[in-house]
């Protein structure tokens, strides 16, 4: 339930094919289709600070644009809580990226810093509430100090995306999202078995291999734990889930009804009281169907959250 680091989705957007799908199906400009994704590589340690190293959600990317190199400043956002100051964040980031550049050299052929496109994939139980915007944190400057502030940043809310928006698409990142959102087994066979009709060349075994690793994750956070082995094969994958013996449908769905009264819950619990604490998201991820229920109950009698959620005496 709860979406911290996954370093499921780290592997897989270390792979060029999903920037590309990324690019090209969810960043709405012209510009996208004028880049050259054969040059698509990601940057190697010695390109960034120690510091940004350290940051294991940040991903970097360069590809061509018109002879140009553009940066691609990736930060894969799987906290719970959305995080008002994220532009503030990534204007940091940044700053320090451009500073490690110019200190290697790393420039355009007329000795300017490269474009950056800083973009944040979003992948939370509650929809994303904050403006991308520098200025909306800011108090209003005067009107001819406006032009010299900052910007903002590229947001990606996958829970903004319905399943009529991505189905269709021959897209990874699409997929990927529709992989997530799937409502049952019978779903998730049916993604799976358009991955496999897609990538069947040799040179997208690695591919295949991290997508298995992670659809396996996540049938692990919809069906009891241990009954699902290690498997490294989309096909194999697929066939585990056709087995007739064990009932994958009955499993899904108890797990299923359970995260959809948490996610139901987290989002009263947002209209009444606002964007949640991160303790608030955790403490319902961890809870049980029964003090969900009890939760959902007393929303409107209580004052604030402590009072609803701070009580609790089953340790969630």
């Amino acid at each position: 339930m709860a979406h911290t680091h996954d370093s499921g989705y780290k592997l897989l957007f270390s792979n060029p094919a999903f920037i590309r799908d990324l690019l090209l199906g969810f960043v709405p400009h012209e510009w996208v289709r004028q880049l050259d994704f054969a040059t698509l590589e990601p940057l190697n340690g010695h390109y960034v600070s120690e510091d940004m190293r350290q940051r294991h959600e940040d991903m970097v990317w360069r590809v061509r644009l018109r002879g140009d190199w553009l940066h691609i400043y990736l930060l894969l956002e799987f906290q719970s809580t959305p995080d008002r100051f994220m532009v503030l964040r990534l204007l940091s980031y940044i700053g320090l990226f451009w500073q490690q550049l110019e200190k290697q050299g790393q420039l355009t052929d007329d000795k300017r810093l490269p474009p950056v496109l800083p973009l944040v994939l979003y992948n939370g139980e509650q929809e994303w509430p904050y403006p991308t915007e520098l200025a909306a944190l800011c108090h209003p400057p005067p009107k001819d100090l406006r032009s010299f502030q900052p910007q903002d940043y590229l947001l990606i809310d996958e829970s903004r995306y319905e399943e009529e928006q991505l189905a269709g698409q021959r897209n990874l990142v699409a997929t990927l999202m529709r992989l997530e959102h799937a409502r049952d087994v019978q779903s998730l066979q049916a993604i799976i078995e358009e991955l496999l009709t897609w990538l069947r060349l040799d040179d997208q075994t690695a591919l295949r291999r991290n997508l298995a690793q992670w659809i396996v994750r996540l049938i692990r956070r919809r069906v009891p734990r241990g009954e699902v082995p290690e498997l490294t094969d989309l096909l194999e994958v697929n066939t585990m889930l056709a087995r007739r013996d064990i009932d994958w449908g009955a499993k899904w769905k108890q797990q299923g009804r359970e995260e959809g009264q948490a996610a139901l819950l987290l989002r009263q619990l947002s209209k009444r009281f606002g964007p949640l604490p991160e303790w608030a998201v955790q403490r319902v991820a961890r809870a049980g169907g029964q003090r969900i229920g009890q939760w959902a109950e007393a929303i409107f009698d209580a004052q604030d959250l402590e009072e609803l959620l701070g009580t609790a005496d089953d340790g969630a």
